[in-house]
């Protein structure tokens, strides 16, 4: 089977880089920790198929005709879609949760936490710096740039591994950086990532990346968001985006207005939130935090803190609501370029009658040297102190990932596993932990 060099390079690359790496750091690696003993991989099924499976305590599944968010129109022509099979997916189930994580091709294998609803979260990638070079474009939703590979399929535990080059959206035979990221799930629920990237341009500012997570929710086609969360009794919006501190009772809430017919461009809407730029700054440098989208069905969120890697004078949270946090501006901005990529850009309003699924970008979490606390950041600038891009290139980085019931379960499971220490950087840190979910 012919393999194209790029991707041949780049698995013994990532397979030498993970080995001896810190994810068994802290503990011996158990026996049945490691890539599957078997000798013909599992050939792929479908959506059905799946549905029909009795899922043992955790599994990781390809299956091939996976379409995004419940999407039901083609996947055509190809490109600007992803090449080979565009339905193709990797999908992590759970017996004990109605929740998945998936990793689709058409998506550029970026994954997310997707509830029954085909509502999800998704916490993105390292981007390339000045938004040079990234993956949710023609160019990197080719498999030579963008592939996964299941490491173990469970029962006891699930682990995929993604790794990825950052292109240019015209042209990416100068990637601007790899990246190689592990996703292990267990039984209860819950997922570890481990982060980490190597600079392809390391004389360049656009080869390094200080945002491994950017936090955004992914929408059904014809669904509008406010739907899909509460309304605030007293005020009449919704609370779409909420930042705990692990380690006190401080919460940051942001919350939009119905944004109405026909608006859905930049900056359209109205943001409120409880707090101001200052409180988000010290959840932002708290020991640890946790960023939550309140669904009706679920609280998806995502955990971060000091001893993931992330010290806490260099975690910062913006809110893409508001300028004075770093943020954007972005307020209810809706985007259809993704997941499905049906224009070669990183950057399409979505229009009031589009057939696609489509994303709202609440929150943004740097790694800063710097804390951007002025009005519309110069983030170009900040990308010029190569001192600290090449701190971020050498360091790796967790997170944990899951849906729970409400904020006080979530704020206790975070204080749980970020108390664990070193051992955060372990995948077996999440095993024993426990999720109040629905």
């Amino acid at each position: 089977m012919k393999i194209s060099s790029n991707r041949a390079t780049a698995k013994i690359l990532a397979a030498l880089a993970f080995s001896g790496s810190v994810l068994m750091a802290s503990t011996p690696a158990p026996a049945r920790d490691g890539p599957e003993p078997i000798f013909e991989k599992p050939a792929p099924i479908t959506m059905t198929e799946l549905s029909q499976q009795q899922i043992k305590g955790v599994s990781a599944i390809e299956v091939n005709d996976y379409s995004p968010c419940g999407y039901e129109g083609e996947l055509k022509p190809s490109p600007p879609h992803a090449d080979l099979n565009p339905k193709k997916a990797v999908i992590i189930a759970w017996e004990n949760s109605k929740a998945r994580f998936v990793f689709s091709h058409e998506a550029s294998y970026c994954p997310w936490l997707e509830l029954p609803n085909k509502v999800g979260m998704c916490n993105q990638f390292f981007e390339g710096n000045l938004g040079w070079a990234e993956l949710m474009n023609s160019m990197g939703r080719k498999e030579k740039n963008s592939f996964v590979d299941i490491i173990q399929s469970g029962p006891d535990l699930a682990w995929v591994r993604w790794t990825y080059f950052c292109v240019n959206k015209n042209d990416d035979s100068k990637p601007a950086l790899r990246g190689t990221e592990d996703y292990v799930a267990y039984p209860n629920g819950l997922v570890w990532r481990r982060m980490t990237y190597q600079s392809m341009l390391p004389d360049k500012v656009e080869g390094y990346a200080f945002d491994p997570i950017d936090f955004f929710a992914i929408i059904p086609p014809g669904v509008p968001w406010q739907t899909l969360i509460a309304r605030d009794p007293e005020h009449g919006d919704y609370c779409v985006a909420s930042v705990l501190d692990a380690y006190s009772d401080k919460q940051y809430d942001v919350y939009w207005a119905d944004p109405g017919p026909g608006t859905h461009g930049f900056g359209c809407g109205k943001a409120r939130r409880t707090g101001d730029a200052a409180l988000l700054k010290q959840i932002s440098q708290s020991k640890g935090l946790a960023m939550v989208i309140p669904f009706k069905d679920g609280y998806l969120f995502s955990i971060v803190g000091d001893a993931g890697g992330i010290p806490r004078e260099m975690s910062e949270v913006s809110d893409n609501s508001f300028l004075d946090t770093g943020g954007y501006g972005w307020i209810s901005w809706e985007l259809d370029h993704w997941p499905v990529g049906w224009t070669n850009s990183q950057s399409v309003t979505r229009q009031w009658d589009s057939p696609y699924p489509y994303c709202i970008c609440q929150l943004s979490h740097y790694i800063t040297a710097k804390w951007l606390d002025r009005y519309k950041p110069d983030y170009t600038n900040m990308t010029r102190n190569m001192q600290h891009n090449k701190w971020c290139e050498q360091h790796v980085f967790y997170q944990v990932i899951g849906v729970g019931k409400d904020y006080e379960s979530i704020r206790r499971l975070a204080r749980q596993w970020l108390d664990k220490g070193e051992e955060c950087a372990t995948a077996q840190s999440i095993a024993d932990l426990r999720v109040i979910d629905r």
